[in-house]
């Protein structure tokens, strides 16, 4: 069954009209990317989400209480990431889908060298003025990476993946591949389908109808990462909590034949994992 959208913060403040405008925008848009052709795709992913924003500038990707002047959230982000990516030796990081930057900037004011890319020309228009000596910022899409061989060493998507053309993956994941140094880590997160849909669909359908083109499941997230170079090494639940990939697919396969009412308000961690895979 379809959800409040006034149980969410992004959305409590909008109108039932803005909700709505914003699903339908984003559903007409799906069909126009998910119908792109592969040489036309990269136009299409600036294009579409330019104009999602233009015909709903009351999105909360462009209105919420987050970005650059959110102190919390960043700080919030720093608690998480920071610790975890110093442990990794991480010196030169990648984010990919860098939305309103916090992430990014967090991780800069650490000390280490970061560069978020997004394929919304507005979201990079406002991140640039955040620009340090060891931050910047870039419009570029997932699956054409403008940057040398063997650039970072740490690439990190935050609620990406499930945006990407499905055809695109295997091309998204050669070229993290490709930028990444030999041994370095690619760290994802983008939410289980056992969960969804988890876009603006979740307020109107029981099926992702809007920008997210895909969500996957762990055991998919499995087989996509090993079909295309990598190995997936652990997974952290609730961003705290390590577990091998082993140790997940067991969960997910109990996990996933609960009632989907259980899976919700139970997911275990299992929801919206971060995946830490490396080149095999």
């Amino acid at each position: 069954m379809p959800l409040d959208f006034r149980e969410d913060n992004r959305y409590a403040h909008l109108t039932k009209e803005q909700v709505s405008q914003i699903f339908k925008t984003e559903k007409r848009l799906r069909q126009f990317l998910l119908n792109a052709p592969r040489n036309e795709r990269t136009a299409a992913f600036i294009w579409a989400y330019d104009e999602l924003f233009r015909q709903c500038p009351w999105h909360p990707a462009l209105t919420e209480n987050s970005g650059t002047a959110n102190e919390a959230l960043i700080q919030r982000h720093a608690r998480t990431f920071v610790p975890l990516l110093k442990e990794m030796h991480a010196h030169t990081v990648l984010e990919i889908g860098c939305g309103n930057g916090e992430l990014s900037l967090a991780l800069a004011r650490s000390g280490i060298n970061c560069t978020g890319i997004d394929v919304s020309s507005e979201r990079i228009r406002r991140l640039e003025e955040a620009e340090t000596s060891n931050l910047r910022f870039l419009q570029s899409v997932a699956t054409s990476l403008p940057f040398p061989d063997s650039s970072f060493n740490i690439v990190i998507s935050m609620q990406l993946f499930e945006h990407l053309h499905p055809d695109d993956v295997p091309i998204h994941l050669k070229e993290v591949l490709r930028v990444l140094n030999p041994g370095g880590y690619y760290i994802i997160e983008t939410p289980n389908r056992h969960t969804g849909p988890r876009d603006i669909s979740r307020f109107f359908s029981d099926k992702p109808e809007g920008f997210h083109l895909r969500e996957y499941s762990i055991d998919e997230m499995y087989q996509i990462l090993k079909k295309n170079g990598f190995v997936l090494k652990k997974i952290i639940r609730w961003r705290t909590r390590a577990i091998s990939a082993t140790q997940a697919l067991i969960m997910e396969f109990i996990w996933k034949n609960l009632p989907k009412g259980v899976r919700m308000k139970r997911s275990f961690g299992l929801g919206n994992p971060l995946y830490f895979a490396t080149s095999n």
